[in-house]
């Protein structure tokens, strides 16, 4: 993208795009968390000398990348997310994938988690 203003213009790119996920699976403390991801972002900075010249310098250029989660967690949250879970358990009792699935992330989060212990 490309604003221009005069003898200056500001580039703006997105190298790798812009991720959008959103998970509604309820847990305790909220009801739905939605991520945006921008992993590079770079921002040039155009000048040039006259309106005529067809010549642009690079002034300045400034690289970063944003990661952003929002959570919602909406009054009686909690009652919903029990009976999501109670629903789902219901639909899984004949193959038990999403039990499997469930307690597969759960020993991950474990593991991963700040305080966990590596047993060895």
């Amino acid at each position: 993208m490309t604003w221009k203003a005069g003898l200056a213009a500001i580039v703006v790119r997105l190298d790798q795009g812009l991720k959008v996920d959103s998970n509604d699976l309820g847990a305790h403390h909220y009801r739905r968390v939605t991520s945006i991801k921008v992993p590079h972002i770079s921002s040039k900075v155009l000048l040039t000398a006259s309106t005529e010249r067809k010549v642009w310098l690079e002034a300045a250029e400034v690289i970063f990348d944003a990661y952003l989660d929002i959570y919602s967690a909406p009054k009686g949250h909690r009652l919903a997310t029990r009976a999501q879970l109670a629903f789902v358990e219901e639909q899984d009792r004949l193959t038990g994938r999403a039990k499997r699935m469930f307690d597969q992330l759960g020993h991950r989060s474990r593991v991963d988690s700040p305080g966990a212990c590596a047993s060895g």
